[in-house]
């Protein structure tokens, strides 16, 4: 994802998932600090209070690259650190198999939580032998990499609220692991 957010309305998810990693483990600072030039570390600096929509109009379609000492990406730094490729490999949810049914919605023209990622843990989920009901969302591409993100998640709320009212109600989930080989 961290590619796919880079230069986005929505780049500055980057900062605040780069200030989630240097909170939840203080051993990766080194490393940023290493690799972030002072636009980079004042740039965390500023997401670290920022809203959603005050990052849209400050940060949207910021490159990283403006923010590490060499000029590489977030991305190309992080494939390059075996420390921080193991942080995020131990970050990826669908290795654990979830205690209770699950819903993934996800829109075909997300570009920024790219529908393959999103389908992708679907699938891990469904070999551990979870509960999984899978909803692909299918929008043609609007333009615009945060409505392509964002509109899906509108389109699709009534049938999520459907779907955990259910759940709230005791009732069973439906899974769909079975058809989710022909689902795309």
């Amino acid at each position: 994802m961290t590619r796919a957010i880079d230069g986005s309305e929505l780049a500055g998810a980057l900062g605040w998932s780069v200030n989630g990693f240097l909170q939840s483990d203080p051993a990766l600072k080194p490393i940023a600090d290493a690799h972030l030039n002072s636009t980079g570390r004042a740039a965390l600096a500023d997401l670290s209070t920022m809203c959603v929509g005050d990052a849209l109009f400050a940060y949207g379609g910021t490159h990283s690259t403006g923010w590490t000492t060499d000029g590489r990406s977030l991305s190309d730094i992080i494939a390059s650190e075996p420390a921080l490729t193991a942080f995020l490999g131990d970050q990826r949810i669908g290795r654990r198999e979830p205690a209770s049914p699950v819903r993934v919605a996800t829109g075909t023209s997300d570009n920024l939580v790219p529908h393959a990622q999103a389908r992708r843990l679907a699938v891990d989920w469904c070999a551990k032998g979870a509960d999984v009901t899978y909803e692909p969302v299918r929008l043609p591409d609007l333009g615009s990499a945060l409505i392509n993100h964002v509109t899906p998640l509108l389109t699709a709320q009534g049938a999520a609220i459907s779907w955990l009212a259910d759940r709230l109600d005791a009732k069973p989930a439906a899974s769909n692991c079975a058809e989710l080989p022909g689902l795309s």
